[in-house]
């Protein structure tokens, strides 16, 4: 094969996963058959398995996509000039809970019935767990860093659940409630103090 030849491999490959990550995040990973991928992708079903070997594979790593772009994204955010460095957590905040078309929703909102122990894959749950661990590191150095400072790791924890909860909720309800009452606590939360060590979040 060809250099040319390869680099269009790899352009078509990338295309699939980048087309199944957001189907997947759209519609779930159960509902999104090698077919609709394929189509949406522009090309034939009968090409899938010159790139995957099964659609397990195809779900792990455009679900692996998923998370890192997430993760990219809430980094950026964090990172963007500002003369107040609370701001990379307000924007943060703004950033997730603002509205999404249904393929940009949260991957951890998005993949948690399909990552279930009971149901999903073992490819698929870890991949989800790493995602969901990629993203709260990301989250607590940038929550770090501004009004959540001092406050420890459990705390940081809790805060990271409470909004991605909120996430869940609001859109189960369609009640912004949860997330106004969530944007308040996130950024008016006082400090407490950190215990002398800090533990890092375990994997189950």
């Amino acid at each position: 094969m060809g250099r040319s030849n390869r680099a269009q491999a790899e352009k078509n490959r990338q295309r699939i996963v980048d087309v199944a990550a957001a189907a997947f995040r759209k519609s779930g990973t159960q509902a999104v058959t090698i077919a609709d991928v394929m189509t949406q992708a522009g090309m034939t079903q009968g090409g899938f398995y010159k790139h995957f070997q099964s659609k397990e594979a195809l779900v792990a790593e455009a679900c692996t996509n998923a998370f890192n772009r997430s993760a990219q994204i809430w980094k950026e955010k964090g990172r963007q000039p500002d003369d107040n460095v609370d701001g990379s957590l307000e924007r943060l905040i703004a950033h997730y809970f603002s509205k999404k078309p249904p393929e940009k929703t949260c991957p951890m909102v998005a993949l948690a019935q399909d990552a279930a122990p009971h149901q999903a894959n073992h490819a698929l749950n870890a991949v989800y767990q790493t995602g969901v661990e990629q993203l709260f590191e990301t989250f607590a150095a940038i929550a770090s860093e501004g009004q959540l400072k001092e406050i420890s790791r459990e705390r940081l924890v809790l805060t990271f659940a409470a909004m991605v909860g909120a996430n869940v909720l609001s859109r189960a309800t369609g009640d912004q409630k949860w997330v106004k009452c969530v944007k308040q606590a996130l950024l008016d939360q006082p400090p407490s103090q950190p215990p002398a060590s800090l533990p890092r979040a375990s994997r189950h």
